[in-house]
């Protein structure tokens, strides 16, 4: 056995060929996000809104056609296909796949609409509410105060600080450009604060 294209981990063995397609999926995971980011800014800056994407709306038809355009040919034939364009016995069979793939494909569309409301929540914020802020601003300066009493913290305490609330706000975010790079930059950063 030639041990240059095995790497082990603990007791698992992967061989550099699965490590190779896992990389590939990765890769495309992260170019798939990237165009379907790009294909949602688009739509929304030609004024797409997820109040037009509902049954019946002629906006959330061309929506769900583009996507089908988009689907693997067999799915497609699939989508399109009726019982009668199949013997029972095939039938029995494809109909759950049937079934699936216009799930999967009302999915997409729901997806899509969803990214329209999280665009237009970062475009139109909700303002907050005169007591919810009056309430934030006190417990603010009480924690604030209530931290310098307790604790006098030095500026890298300070920042790290900073920096593990940009972190966690990145690993929560829907879409973020380079998520991994800036935790794990934003990881090294703090590991170098802590020295």
């Amino acid at each position: 056995m030639n041990l240059e294209n095995i790497a082990v981990i603990d007791t698992l063995v992967i061989t550099a060929a699965t490590g190779k397609l896992l990389t590939t999926a990765t890769r495309s995971e992260y170019s798939t996000k990237k165009s379907r980011k790009t294909a949602y800014d688009a739509a929304y800056a030609e004024g797409v809104r997820a109040d037009m994407v509902v049954k019946g709306n002629p906006i959330r038809d061309q929506v769900k056609d583009f996507m089908f355009a988009g689907l693997p040919a067999a799915e497609r034939k699939l989508i399109d296909s009726s019982k009668s364009d199949y013997t029972p016995q095939e039938w029995d069979t494809l109909k759950h796949l049937k079934t699936q793939a216009t799930k999967d494909l009302g999915g997409l569309v729901s997806k899509f609409k969803k990214a329209m409301e999280y665009r237009e929540k970062l475009d139109n914020p909700e303002p907050a509410k005169a007591g919810d802020a009056t309430e934030e601003v006190t417990e603010e300066v009480t924690e604030e105060v209530t931290e310098e009493v307790t604790e006098a913290k030095t500026p890298n305490q300070i920042m790290a600080g900073i920096v593990e609330g940009f972190i966690n706000d990145v690993r929560e975010a829907e879409e973020w450009d380079n998520q991994v790079k800036i935790t794990k930059t934003g990881k090294a950063f703090l590991e170098a604060l802590s020295k």
